[in-house]
This record gives structure tokens, C-alpha cells and sequence, in this order.
């Protein structure tokens, strides 16, 4: 018996000696597996990035290309609306020419895409993983494509068409007295697409609440002071912020909206005066391109306080008459008119 209780002891000893020694083997065998699986991955990742990175140039390239020779359609109907306009008010001068570049490279939007493209190119800016960087040169690669950015100058064209009071119609959006109807959206002046754009101007803070400034070239949109928690309740739709905000946003102007926002629900939260502008989706999109649709689908920056809506009024849909006039990115044969 005491031979036997003495073997047992010693196997259990054996035992011990060998599972402390496979412990530490196994860790570091996992460490490795671990290591190697990041590597790939990273290697991987860095694959795709730069596969997405010549998309985005290439996308550029013939984005300028389109701008320069008229070949995308709603930068047409910019030039040909600033024509009309220019014509029948001549004091709006100003204010045509910079709308007008939106039809250029020279648009606060194209450049804005080129410049984020050259910052992740040249690495200027600074992301906290390879998967950021992936994901905005993904978000760049669908912004710069040539349907999405043809349906992106849709706002321009439209506000144009607001411009007219009804002479010329808008385009990819039902008529403005039928989109105010649709949202129960407030009356924002010419130039309420534009509201919380930061192509176009910024917001404010003040003792009252964040207000929206224009920058000077499209100062004269007027004076009128719009407020923050006022807009983000009652804003109406644009193509800007229901469709493309997610991709036609740069980091870090996405980051002052945000904090535009928070200062904005700790102002007026409590008093039931605040209401996220993103918390729903505002109808009244027509004849969008694939692309575009696309882009609502895979959006990167979703709003806390976001919530299921009903879908945006189509023109086969909506009970309201818009524009007929399609995404396409080709030119188009003229601009017609029409209330």
C-alpha cells in the first residue's frame, strides 16, 4: 500500500511538472498565433487601402475631366440656371458666380474630396487604426464616384432653382412648397439646403445657442439668424444631409458637428427644446442613382439618435410633381422652366 500511494504521488508530481511547463508553452504559442493573425490582417488591410486609394484618385480624375468638358449633368444645369438668373437678377451677381463654381473644379465640394483624398495619401492625418483609414478611403472611393457626386450637386441646383421663385425646377427633389408639406419643415429662405453644410458656412456659438454663419461669398442669403436647436427640428430635406453627410463630411468637420450638437441637447435638453436634425429622415428625394442610394445604406457616422422613417417620396411614389429629370451623368440638352 505505501509502495502503491508512493507511485501515485510521484505520477501527480509529474503531472504538475509537465502542466507547468505546457502553461507558458501555450501562452506564448497563442501570443504568436496572435501576432501572426494581426499581421495578416494588417498586411491585408494595407492591401485593400491601397486598392481603394487608386479608386479614389482615379474617381477624381475623371470627376475633374467631367467638370471641365460639361459631361456631368447637374453641373449643366448650374451653368445654365446662373445663366437665366444672371439675367433676370443681375443685384444676385455675386452670389451666382460662387454657385456657379460648384460646376467647376473650383467647388467648395470637389475640393473638399480632393483634399481629404491628398491627406490620406500623403498621410497628414492622424487615424487611431488601419481600419479608420480603411474606412475612409472607402467613404472617399463612393463620394468621388461620378453618379453619387453628379447627384451631390443636386442642393446647388436647387437652391438655383429656389433662386428663380419657380421659373426653373429643381432636379432629384420635389418641389419646394411640396417638400415643406411633406416634413412639416419651416421656412428657411433661399439657400436652406445650404443650412449646416460646412461647404457654405459654420455654426456659431453664442448666449442663445449655435447659429449658422454663411461664409462671406454667399452672405447674401441674407441676415436672418438661424439657430440651431430652431433648425434641427424643423429642417427641411437636401441631398447633403439625407443622403451624402456620412461620405461628403471630412473627420473633422463631422467632430464640430457633433460638438455643435452635444452643446446644443445639454442647452435645451431639458427643456424639450432640442431634437437631433438626423433623428429621422426627411422625404422628398426623386430619381437618385444607384450610387446615392448606396451611400444611405453605408453610412458611417450614425446619429445616436436615429431612428426607423419612412422612406424618402419617389416620383413614382409621391402624390407631389418635381422635376422629372433623372441622375444621369450626362449632359443635359437644356434647361427647361417651369412652376
Amino acid at each position: 500500500m505505501a509502495y502503491r500511494r508512493k507511485a501515485q504521488q510521484q505520477r501527480s508530481a509529474s503531472r504538475r511538472v509537465v502542466g507547468a511547463f505546457m502553461v507558458p508553452q501555450l501562452w506564448t504559442s497563442f501570443m504568436l498565433l496572435s501576432i501572426i493573425g494581426l499581421a495578416v490582417g494588417c498586411s491585408s488591410g494595407e492591401s485593400r487601402f491601397r486598392d481603394e486609394l487608386t479608386e479614389v484618385e482615379r474617381n477624381i480624375e475623371v470627376l475633374r475631366r467631367g467638370l471641365d468638358e460639361g459631361s456631368l449633368r447637374n453641373a449643366s444645369f448650374i451653368k445654365q440656371y446662373g445663366a437665366v438668373l444672371k439675367s433676370s437678377k443681375p443685384d444676385l451677381m455675386p452670389l451666382l458666380i460662387e454657385l456657379e463654381k460648384d460646376a467647376t473644379p473650383e467647388g467648395p465640394l470637389f475640393k473638399s474630396l480632393e483634399s481629404r483624398a491628398d491627406r490620406l495619401k500623403n498621410g497628414t492625418d492622424a487615424f487611431a487604426s488601419w481600419t479608420e483609414r480603411l474606412d475612409e478611403a472607402t467613404r472617399l472611393r463612393s463620394a468621388t464616384g461620378p453618379e453619387a457626386f453628379n447627384d451631390a450637386l443636386s442642393d446647388t441646383v436647387n437652391v438655383l432653382a429656389d433662386l428663380s421663385d419657380g421659373e426653373l425646377a429643381r432636379v432629384n427633389a420635389v418641389s419646394r412648397s411640396a417638400e415643406q408639406q411633406l416634413n412639416a419643415s419651416a421656412q428657411s429662405g433661399y439657400g436652406g439646403q445650404y443650412i449646416g453644410n460646412p461647404h457654405y458656412g459654420h455654426w456659431q456659438h453664442g448666449t442663445g445657442g449655435s447659429f449658422w454663419t454663411w461664409y462671406a461669398a454667399y452672405s447674401l442669403f441674407g441676415r436672418d439668424r438661424y439657430y440651431y436647436n430652431d433648425w434641427s427640428g424643423n429642417r427641411g430635406y437636401s441631398y447633403y444631409h439625407d443622403v451624402g453627410r456620412d461620405h461628403y463630411t471630412s473627420r473633422s468637420q463631422y467632430s464640430r458637428q457633433q460638438d455643435v450638437d452635444t452643446r446644443a441637447q445639454k442647452q435645451f435638453g431639458s427643456t424639450g427644446k432640442y431634437k437631433s436634425p438626423y433623428s429621422k429622415t426627411r422625404s422628398g428625394a426623386t430619381g437618385l442613382s444607384g450610387a446615392s442610394k448606396q451611400l444611405q445604406k453605408s453610412s458611417a457616422f450614425k446619429s445616436q439618435y436615429a431612428s426607423a422613417s419612412k422612406p424618402a417620396a419617389t416620383s413614382s411614389t409621391s402624390k407631389f410633381q418635381s422635376s422629372s429629370r433623372s441622375s444621369s451623368y450626362r449632359t443635359s440638352s437644356g434647361a427647361s422652366r417651369g412652376k
